[in-house]
């Protein structure tokens, strides 16, 4: 019995190990993430990556794909310097997206599908991927409809989003938005008025510019 006990017992102890290995970088990382400084950001892919090939809790999975999408989106909005300008940075941010709302399908009254769904729309934009752009944000608008409230990590949300995003009114509001710019997208005539009715002005100089292009 004892030599079949110490078998087990490390195969049984690696999912609260890797979970005490998540807790104890993800402070950080996240700290890394919403720094001011460009380098510091970009240069916390490879502590992302890392952390993630340790993991099997399918949540903090789900986070680093998703801290890795902001950061790799960022790749190829605020480099300027063409030596570490990557021209694979929105492939690999569609590809993580699709892989955590795939994942997380059947769970959606947990953060990581609805904030796939928001990081996922720029890069099918810069495909012209119009309708995969409205199909993501109608299908999360229409669920987020349908749910009585939303398990979010605040803290990693609150990097990945900003904190206004932490209240599911402006989720629907996000969703709205890119739900009616993906159809002007495609066609510049389309009645996007069940979208856009009662927007704030924010959201709304957003579609307009769309439309005036």
């Amino acid at each position: 019995m004892k030599r079949i006990l110490t078998i087990v017992l490390p195969v049984v102890m690696l999912p609260v190990l890797a979970s005490e290995v998540y807790e104890s970088e993800i402070g950080s990382i996240l700290q890394a993430v919403s720094s001011t400084n460009r380098m510091t950001r970009l240069n916390a892919t490879n502590r992302i990556d890392a952390l993630m090939m340790s993991l099997s809790n399918r949540e903090e999975i789900a986070t680093c794909k998703l801290l890795i999408a902001k950061l790799r989106t960022e790749c190829a909005d605020i480099t300027s310097d063409e030596s570490i300008y990557d021209f694979h940075a929105y492939h690999d941010v569609t590809n993580l997206c699709w892989s955590v709302l795939h994942d997380f399908d059947a769970d959606r009254a947990t953060w990581p599908f609805y904030g796939a769904s928001l990081l996922l729309p720029l890069p099918l934009s810069m495909d012209k991927r119009y309708g995969d752009m409205f199909s993501v944000a109608t299908n999360a608008l229409f669920t987020i409809n349908a749910q009585d409230g939303i398990l979010i990590d605040t803290n990693v949300w609150s990097v990945l989003f900003g904190p206004e995003l932490l209240q599911t009114s402006n989720m629907r509001i996000s969703f709205r938005t890119i739900a009616a710019s993906s159809l002007l997208l495609s066609d510049s005539a389309a009645d996007v008025s069940v979208y856009t009715n009662g927007l704030p002005t924010s959201a709304l100089s957003v579609i307009n510019a769309i439309r005036s292009e």
